[in-house]
């Protein structure tokens, strides 16, 4: 067999990262045999006086080689950055996939408005129009079940009765089925599953209980059918959500690229409640649950075929976030930081404390954020927090501490008002009604509908989700968008008679 490095003629050396010392007994042994072969570049032996200029010819590739690294070196920074230009000059401009939004409400009975302000689906209407819709699967995350108006006689519950049947006719025998998935908290009491479990029994859907570590909870509501549309939004599985408790979602149709995005969130739910261990959760999660859309590449949306928007889902909290995903208070944060002229909220709760745990634990970054808007931008600031049966009168401190820095300076515009839902003696004795449950935030570029609450144990601990659509033509005042929308939502209930100024000892 030929050597290939007398092939190659190359002197016979190790690797560059295999240098060995010679033995000593070898030199003495090369000093004291003039006779000893060599391989050489030289066809011939040649002559002592010729040998030193054959071996002068060993030189010329190491200089070369070094010449040319030199070169590298000194051209590359000036290639790479040219390149980079030219490559994102010759990158396709990315074309905008398809996407029907619309905004849902449920509206309480008994609030009106005036005959002109915006109306929307309702949130009974959207979830029929889903069921509708299906032809083989729906997903649906949701705290809670109660459906069925079992603890209240009262003509409100029908809405929720009658969602309560449909889905239950999916286990009638003899009936195509579809593949209906439950995930739902585990930690709340029986009663509050009792829907989701006659389900299960009848064969109508597949349930898991979903348990997250540190008292953390699933607080998400979503719907995913088939893969091509979705719901999103504050309404729980509860017949309270479509007649008593002010909602805000929003409804995606035939629109699959969001969809399929938003289904491996569902998909890590379904995956913590098929878990024997309650609390199992990946160190990291796995390829499959990976986004490629988030705050710094979202996705490019055309809505209703009419105005393009950019769009991605956050979510909560961080252990539950795949990959590429944007955690829910990054999300938020980015919307407050980046707005120029306002920003609009409206919340149920609002605190700057994690307050789930045995003491309070202060938790700064979203009053930080709105403080630090107003005085060093002069970003005009609205917060629209709900006051009902249950809310915390400790909670003005903090909203009277955030609202008086506006004394400070003029400059400084930051104002609070309580949303109290109007009731009737009858509709005061509803068990968890009456109340104004929307989780969203406008800017003048932005819209963030979320699933939260605005307080620490929600981003830390609990499961949610937000969606974000930012405006890409956003100097064009008189486009319709649905971030101009859900403004006109806020604006609507913000100079509503249902909105009062921050007070002391606001009581119902």
């Amino acid at each position: 067999m030929v050597d290939p490095r007398k092939q190659s003629c190359m002197p016979d050396t190790v690797g560059a990262g295999d240098y060995q010392a010679v033995p000593l007994h070898e030199i003495n042994n090369r000093n004291s045999n003039s006779t000893t072969k060599t391989t050489s570049c030289c066809s011939h032996p040649p002559p002592e006086k010729e040998n030193a200029l054959c071996y002068g010819h060993g030189y010329i590739i190491p200089v070369f080689i070094l010449f040319v690294l030199v070169l590298i070196v000194l051209l590359l920074p000036w290639e790479t950055m040219n390149g980079r230009t030219t490559a994102e000059e010759n990158q396709p401009v990315e074309m905008p996939l398809p996407c029907q939004l619309q905004l849902v409400e449920t509206i309480p009975i008994g609030l009106s408005y005036m005959h002109d302000s915006p109306k929307f689906l309702s949130t009974f209407e959207a979830w029929q129009l889903l069921l509708t819709k299906a032809k083989s699967t729906i997903d649906i995350a949701a705290p809670y079940w109660t459906l069925r108006g079992v603890d209240f006689n009262d003509s409100s519950t029908h809405p929720g009765e009658r969602l309560f049947q449909r889905l239950l006719s999916n286990g009638d025998p003899g009936k195509p089925k579809l593949r209906i998935r439950i995930a739902l908290n585990k930690s709340l009491e029986s009663e509050w599953h009792a829907d989701a479990r006659i389900f299960g029994n009848y064969g109508a859907a597949q349930v898991v209980a979903v348990k997250l570590a540190n008292e953390g909870a699933l607080h998400t509501k979503l719907w995913i059918v088939d893969g091509q549309h979705f719901y999103l939004g504050t309404a729980n599985m509860d017949w309270r959500s479509l007649t008593q408790v002010k909602e805000l979602g929003v409804l995606a149709q035939n629109c699959p690229q969001l969809t399929r995005d938003l289904s491996k969130i569902f998909r890590a739910y379904w995956q913590l409640g098929s878990s024997e261990q309650d609390t199992t959760m990946p160190y990291h999660w796995p390829w499959l649950y990976r986004s490629n859309y988030n705050l710094r590449h979202p996705m490019l949306i055309r809505i209703n075929k009419n105005y393009t928007m950019r769009a991605y889902i956050s979510s909560a909290p961080p252990p539950l976030t795949a990959s590429g995903r944007t955690h829910d208070l990054d999300a938020i944060l980015d919307c407050i930081n980046t707005a120029v002229e306002f920003v609009n909220i409206a919340v149920m709760d609002y605190y700057p404390l994690i307050v789930n745990g045995a003491r309070p634990e202060f938790w700064p970054p979203i009053d930080n954020a709105l403080r630090k808007a107003a005085v060093e931008r002069g970003v005009s600031v609205k917060l629209l927090i709900s006051w009902w049966k249950h809310s915390d009168p400790n909670e003005d401190n903090y909203l009277r501490s955030l609202q008086d820095l506006s004394t400070l300076n003029q400059q400084v515009d930051i104002q609070i008002r309580r949303f109290i839902v109007p009731s009737d003696e009858q509709q005061l004795r509803i068990p968890f009604g009456r109340v104004n449950h929307n989780a969203y935030m406008v800017t003048e570029r932005i819209a963030y509908i979320g699933t939260s609450n605005w307080s620490g144990e929600y981003f830390t601990h609990s499961a949610g989700v937000g969606l974000v659509l930012a405006e890409v033509d956003f100097e064009n005042d008189t486009q319709h968008t649905l971030r101009t929308d859900v403004f006109n939502v806020f604006a609507r209930d913000w100079h509503s008679p249902f909105a009062l100024p921050l007070k002391h000892n606001l009581h119902l």
